[in-house]
Parts: structure tokens; sequence; C-alpha cells
């Protein structure tokens, strides 16, 4: 699909399109599962449903991926948006266009002859989740994905670090968006990433991205510092750079100062996407115009909401409430 209106959208998101296949695990059954706990890793088409299999618990199957996440929270708050992906042209990638779509994001996808990209979400009795995916169609998200036509007039770009791993895409990416004047936001997605591409984030980060998010292992990973100092460091480089602390809020680092945002009381049901919704509560207000104080209690107030259910999908009366308290409560 090629953008011919420049009205028909203002806030773009480049990244993986894939389904989230959640189970409640225990910890027990986490410590069989090879790899880091609560970080993500790939993995085999095999060993993804071999790990299902073995939990013998029949998966809560919906439509994921952080940038899409992200996505999904600023266009159910009013937001024109699109995205922009690679996904198979199978049932989980009718799937996933259907669920984009119904919520008002155009889907500017490129099809692959892969499979969807799954991610399997084994989420402990702590709301813990740990991911492990099958990358399908997104090792098929390449430059070929893009058109420059996709980035005009939009005034923000949100890319996940998961881009990485195609350098040439993302360094197109960040030169079409720069090239239209846009803002361009990077989640850093997972501390794997960090630990494998630590010096081209770093760069890509200094040069080109105005927002930054984080959680609190990713700065570590990044800058070798606590997450205060970390925040402190990386406003240097990084405009506004935002450190995510679970229940105890975020850290905002931006002109030489970092403050601190406490979070909202949740039930803590599954903290897939929580990172995500931050990143589209922030952006909201930041596209607003609001200060970057409610911006971040934005974040955390639609970060702590998808901690409340189970993968990242709201009822139309969750939303109405969240829109309620966007649009109505003094922030």
């Amino acid at each position: 699909m090629t953008k011919t209106n420049n009205d028909s959208y203002q806030i773009l998101g480049l990244g993986s399109a894939c389904m989230d296949f959640l189970i409640p695990v225990s910890e027990e059954f986490l410590e069989t599962i090879p790899g880091e706990k609560e970080g993500a890793e790939p993995i085999s088409f095999e060993e993804f449903n071999r790990i299902i299999d073995a939990s013998e618990i029949e998966p809560f199957i919906s439509a994921g991926g952080s940038c899409a996440n992200a996505i999904k929270a600023l266009s159910n708050l009013g937001i024109k948006t699109a995205l922009v992906s690679s996904i198979g042209t199978d049932a989980l990638g009718e799937q996933f266009t259907h669920s984009i779509t119904e919520q008002g994001i155009i889907p500017l996808f490129k099809h692959s002859l892969f499979p969807t990209m799954r991610v399997l979400c084994l989420v402990t009795p702590n709301g813990k989740r740990t991911m492990r995916f099958f990358a399908g169609s997104s090792q098929d998200f390449s430059e070929s994905a893009l058109n420059p036509l996709y980035f005009n007039g939009v005034k923000i770009v949100h890319l996940e670090a998961y881009s990485i791993r195609n350098e040439e895409l993302l360094t197109s990416m960040v030169q079409f968006a720069k090239n239209e004047g846009a803002i361009i936001s990077l989640d850093l997605s997972s501390f794997e990433i960090v630990r494998q591409h630590s010096r081209v984030l770093l760069k890509l980060i200094e040069e080109f991205v105005d927002i930054l998010f984080c959680n609190i292992d990713e700065i570590q990973e990044l800058t070798k510092l606590s997450p205060h100092d970390g925040c402190y460091e990386m406003q240097k480089k990084c405009p506004i750079t935002v450190v995510l602390m679970g229940k105890e809020g975020c850290l905002v680092g931006h002109k030489g100062e970092v403050f601190a945002s406490p979070s909202f009381p949740v039930q803590v049901i599954d903290t897939t996407g929580a990172g995500d919704f931050f990143a589209g509560g922030f952006l909201y207000g930041y596209f607003k115009g609001y200060s970057l104080t409610e911006c971040a209690r934005l974040g955390n107030y639609l970060g702590g909401s998808v901690t409340e259910v189970m993968g990242t999908t709201f009822s139309n009366k969750k939303w109405q409430s969240i829109r309620a308290f966007v649009n109505g409560e003094s922030l």
C-alpha cells in the first residue's frame, strides 16, 4: 500500500508484525526452558511447538509486536497511525492484519513467503513474561519494505531495536524520517539486543534518536551504570531518555536533569506489552504538546493498564475508561 494523502496518518511505526502465544507457567516449568529468564531469544519453529506441547496448556493468541503495540495504543487514543512491516500470507498474517485495521491503523505491509512471526510469552504467577520467538516473516523485513512516500508529512516515527538485526533497514528508516523532519523515538526492545548491538545502537542514538525508551536491564546493559546514572548519561546523547522501572514508575532525563514519575496501583496479571503501551501513552502526550511530566504520567497509566489483562487487547469498555482518564482527568 502506498501513501497518497499526507493527512492519512501522523505517527508511523516500523517494526515486526507478530502474533503472541501467551501461556501461564510455573517457575519450575520456566527453569526447563533454555536461555535467560525474562529475556527474548530466537528459537526454531519445532522448538516453539515443543514448548507449547510440553506446557499442556492451550495458548491465548493475540496480535503483538513491540512497535505494533505502541501504535495500537496511539490509534486507540485517537491518533492517526500506520505500521510498516513484513507479514506472512497465512492465517496468522490475516489475523494480525484484521486486528490492526480494526483498530484504525493503516497497514503498510510487505508480504513474505515465510510464516508470520510468532512470540511465545511464558507468564509466571508474578506476571513476569519470558519470551521465545520464531522469527518467520520478520526475517524478510528489509529496506525493500520501505517507500519514501510512507514518511511524507509524518510527525513522529517510532522504531524498535529488534530491527537492528538488519542494519541497512534501520539506517534507511532513520534517514527517511529525518529527511521529513520527523521526531524519531526508539524502544531498545530487549537486553539481549542491546548486548549484541550496543556499539551500533549508541551511534544510532547519538546521531538520530530524539526519544529513547528502555527498561532497567536495557539501560544497565547499554551504559553499565545504575538506572538513574544511566538515564543521566544517556540524556547527554539523546534529548529525552526514559527508563521504565516497573512498579516504581519511570525516570525521565532531559536537559541535564532526571526526574521520577510514580506508577499507578494495578493488579498485575501479565506484563507483556507494558513497555510498549508506556511508549504509546508517552508519545501521545508528546504529540499533543504536554509537558514531560504529563507524558510520563500517561505512559505509566497506559503501561500499568495493560498489565491488568492477559495479552495486549482491551475491550471497548476498557478503552473508553482509558480515554476518559486521558481526556478528562487533570494530569
